[in-house]
């Protein structure tokens, strides 16, 4: 009890915390909202899409000019789906600070202004999650169809999604411990790869495969460890170890043949220094209460485990087949859909999945593959040939591994004050992470997954 207590409290302090520039932001930096002070209107003219926002109450209390930047995040947040964490206000060519109220902004009691209106400028970031998502890499993770235990894949299967078992054994061939005899992972409803035959060499899909599912993290992927302490050299530690790792703690796709066997699998992670990446998305979409209504009878939805999302307040993530039809509780199609060609994952930012409060589902949304990189990547400094580094994601408890190991030399942590543009071998800003600094031999994803033209692997 008293574990599960101490979860759903971190969950309560992810969704209440978050990182703005250099000091901490949070619903308690915000307060109490102020009584007191002239009631003001204030009109946000949003960078990201030209529209202005205008309001001059929140949650039934009006605006003050006593009211902080941190106060103004909170409700613009609420009316726009943009994180907090990734706005900015200016006004009269200064920065608001969290604390800052709009009088001292403005400099003169807001009485004498006709209207009492100020205009403030929203600079939204649109480079860092949940305004941007990805790219991903795409690795191969070394399991073999054998390897599965599946159940027979019916129709059912391919509408819901089903389950699949590794057993300790298999897991001790790659390198890793389980606390049980066998775990048991998820994965989506099946769907066919569109990709064509001549493109799937260059994106780690394998030539015989035609379903394809996304499996969700593992339950307990916590006590799955590495068993790097029983070797006598780290560096035996191959970049196999980490996707398998990081294929149980994150999640990964899944391939299957004529005769519904694992012919591939591969992981997700973040793009070496100066790649471009495998994966892209679209900006995110708000995403309905009534589309997760009618995918929770189907248990599709699963804790958010990557910290830096989690972080944000991502607690629930969902991916969504390509040109998935959301139908209601009579089986029918809703009248609205989510536009996911290619597929797309989903965030919730509430545990409470049938919430209907504004305050807290306006920041869900999705995101869609993209066919391919949305713009040229200036600074893509990869050089054809080179190793592929895996970088897998920071976990809600941390690495998924004392430290990640490749070559013959320990691999650098990276400061997230970094510019993640920089080809020097600096790290983004998103992310805190070791990796390995592999210089063996390629793999199947060792090359990007793209190639020219790039091309969606969701097709």
């Amino acid at each position: 009890l008293e574990a599960a207590a101490d979860s759903a409290k971190g969950g309560l302090d992810r969704r209440h915390r978050f990182a703005m520039g250099n000091g901490l932001f949070s619903e308690e930096a915000a307060g109490q909202l102020p009584t007191g002070g002239s009631s003001v209107t204030v009109e946000a003219h949003c960078s990201h899409n030209g529209q202005c926002v205008s309001f001059s109450e929140h949650k039934g209390d009006a605006v003050t000019a006593q009211w902080t930047a941190a106060q103004l995040h909170v409700a613009i947040e609420v009316l726009t789906g943009v994180h907090r964490q990734c706005q900015r206000l200016m006004f009269r060519g200064r920065l608001m600070e969290p604390d800052s109220t709009l009088q001292s902004m403005l400099g003169c009691d807001p009485e004498k202004l006709p209207g009492r209106k100020i205009k403030l400028y929203l600079y939204v970031d649109r480079h860092r999650f949940p305004q941007k998502l990805g790219p991903f890499s795409l690795v191969s993770v070394p399991l073999k169809g054998g390897d599965f235990e599946l159940p027979q894949v019916a129709d059912e299967c391919r509408r819901c999604g089903f389950y699949w078992d590794l057993s300790r054994n298999v897991l001790e061939g790659h390198g890793l411990q389980a606390r049980s005899e066998r775990i048991t992972g998820q994965v989506s409803p099946l769907h066919p790869v569109t990709l064509e035959q001549a493109d799937r060499g260059q994106g780690s899909v394998p030539t015989d495969a035609q379903d394809f599912v996304w499996s969700y993290p593992v339950e307990h992927w916590q006590s799955v460890e590495s068993d790097a302490y029983s070797m006598e050299r780290w560096e035996h530690i191959s970049d196999g170890t980490a996707a398998m790792k990081s294929f149980l703690s994150v999640g990964g796709f899944m391939y299957f043949g004529a005769k519904n066997e694992v012919v591939g699998v591969v992981t997700v992670g973040r793009p070496q220094d100066g790649e471009s990446g495998d994966i892209f998305f679209d900006e995110p979409k708000g995403w309905l209460p009534e589309w997760t209504v009618a995918l929770l009878e189907q248990g599709r939805f699963q804790t958010c485990t990557i910290k830096a999302f989690a972080d944000l307040g991502a607690e629930l993530c969902l991916w969504l087949r390509p040109k998935e039809v959301v139908e209601g509780a009579d089986g029918n199609p809703l009248p609205v859909q989510p536009e996911v060609p290619h597929g797309g994952f989903v965030y919730l930012f509430h545990s409470d999945m049938l919430s209907l409060d504004k305050a807290e589902t306006a920041l869900d949304r999705y995101f869609a593959v993209l066919p391919g990189p949305p713009d040229p990547e200036p600074n893509d400094c990869s050089v054809s040939g080179t190793p592929k580094l895996f970088r897998p994601f920071t976990l809600t408890d941390g690495d998924p591994f004392p430290t990640a190991v490749g070559g013959e030399r320990l691999a650098p942590f990276f400061d997230e004050d970094e510019d993640d543009t920089d080809c020097s071998g600096v790290l983004g800003a998103s992310f805190t992470m070791t990796t390995p600094a592999r210089t063996a031999a390629s793999t199947p994803a060792s090359s990007s997954a793209w190639g020219s033209p790039r091309r969606s692997l969701f097709q």
